[in-house]
């Protein structure tokens, strides 16, 4: 199905547990992974022949409270028909939070101005949790894991956040705005935004920010980490059932009108 370049987008937010997924991008080898369950349902909804774009690749067992997915159709028609049926569709581990039309050329990840991440740490065992939680009964000195996070803020090169075998020279740098941590009885969040994440990043960071807690690394070890620009400085990849992509962030500021570019459209759930 081939579409004019001037078609309307659709931009769909997405929550999922990514528990029983190899991740967000369809796979060759046929495994079960986010993308291809939405390309699936919107195939049999409205004829949808391609792939819908991801704002972020998340990783077999990462999980998304605000994962944000576009993709072209025919006609506003077509926006309506996908918040009034598509989340009747969806598996029990994916739920639509919002249906939106934008305007032509707007892209899940080419449009975006940044991205959120949490991660969540459980400081005692919990059966219920281990699925969204790292499960970490050890002593975690927080108050110098917080006293290590401005070290990260700011433009940096984060080759020594990122997996070697994906490590592209020309996309190492990124700017990060935020890095704090929430202390609430045994559960920590860990909170990042960055205007763009390299592969593995967010868990790398807290799996270094995990030996800041244990004294196995400085409070000042992230700007050294940094400079070194190289994978071997940097801590451990924390486990992937502990993080969550929690927001995308966009231009522009959303209004009322229901389906005007880059207005929402209230799922029939």
């Amino acid at each position: 199905m081939t579409l004019p370049a001037a078609s309307p987008i659709v931009r769909l937010v997405l929550a999922y547990d990514g528990s029983g997924f190899h991740g967000w991008q369809v796979q060759p080898r046929g495994v079960r992974t986010v993308q291809g369950e939405i390309t699936a349902r919107l195939n049999r909804l409205i004829g949808f022949d391609g792939i819908p774009a991801g704002a972020g690749r998340t990783d077999a067992g990462v999980h998304a409270r605000g994962q944000v997915s576009t993709f072209p159709v025919a006609d506003e028609a077509a926006v309506k028909r996908v918040a009034r049926a598509l989340p009747r569709m969806l598996p029990e581990d994916i739920a639509l939070r919002e249906v939106s039309s934008e305007p032509p050329g707007f892209h899940a990840r080419f449009s975006a101005r940044g991205r959120r991440y949490s991660y969540r740490i459980l400081r005692q065992p919990d059966p219920l949790r281990r699925h969204d939680h790292l499960i970490h009964p050890g002593d975690l000195d927080v108050e110098r894991m917080r006293e290590a996070l401005p070290g990260l803020l700011g433009r940096h090169d984060c080759t020594s956040f990122c997996r070697k075998a994906s490590v592209d020279p020309d996309r190492m740098e990124c700017e990060i705005h935020q890095a704090g941590l929430e202390s609430t009885g045994p559960t920590l969040v860990f909170t990042i935004a960055a205007d763009r994440f390299v592969h593995s990043m967010v868990r790398t960071v807290v799996g270094t920010l995990l030996e800041i807690g244990q004294h196995r690394r400085p409070a000042d070890a992230f700007p050294r980490i940094l400079a070194a620009r190289d994978r071997a400085a940097g801590g451990q990849t924390a486990p992937a059932q502990g993080l969550s992509l929690d927001h995308v962030e966009y231009d522009g500021e959303r209004g009322p009108n229901l389906l005007a570019p880059g207005q929402s459209l209230a799922c029939d759930v």
